[in-house]
């Protein structure tokens, strides 16, 4: 064993992880479009109220992919390494679920968020989202989420809804 392969960070570790994460020219440039996403979306936010911020990520290009897994797929692979360091405090539900609402490729198909609120335990409030297109998630919630929880926000809204 040489030190080229010793540790973590060790070179030939290193250059596995980046030709693992960074499989093309493009996804390079796509994940510091996210981690750009990420860094500006706290200030995004509150620069506007929720609806017009959603339609904004709504309309926004998307980077095309072939179905939604691969655009899934693609957009956490691109992420993770920015939430393991810089962002490692924003790796939420709430931000990647914003996150797949602005780059998830859905081809035809119209993206949903969904927040839901959980039964108030002590002085704190829990809440989960998610992104659905039709009835296939981009990380699926928890079942207990589902069956605990009390829909408080869909985006669109769901057909019927208020």
């Amino acid at each position: 064993m040489s030190w080229l392969s010793v540790g973590r960070w060790s070179p030939l570790r290193l250059s596995r992880r980046l030709r693992d994460t960074y499989r093309g020219a493009d996804d390079v440039r796509f994940s510091l479009q996210l981690a750009l996403f990420v860094w500006r979306l706290p200030d995004r936010m509150a620069q506007q109220p929720l609806p017009a911020f959603l339609e904004d990520l709504r309309r926004a290009p998307r980077p095309p992919a072939p179905d939604l897994r691969a655009s899934v797929e693609r957009i956490d692979r691109l992420s993770r390494p920015w939430f393991a360091t810089v962002f490692r405090a924003r790796n939420t539900c709430y931000v990647r679920s914003l996150m797949f609402c602005r780059f998830a490729d859905a081809g035809e198909r119209a993206l949903r968020i969904h927040f839901v609120v959980e039964p108030r335990r002590g002085d704190r409030l829990r809440g989960h989202a998610w992104v659905s297109a039709g009835n296939e998630y981009c990380e699926p919630p928890k079942p207990e989420w589902l069956s605990a929880a009390t829909r408080f926000y869909s985006y669109p809204a769901e057909d019927g809804a208020a």
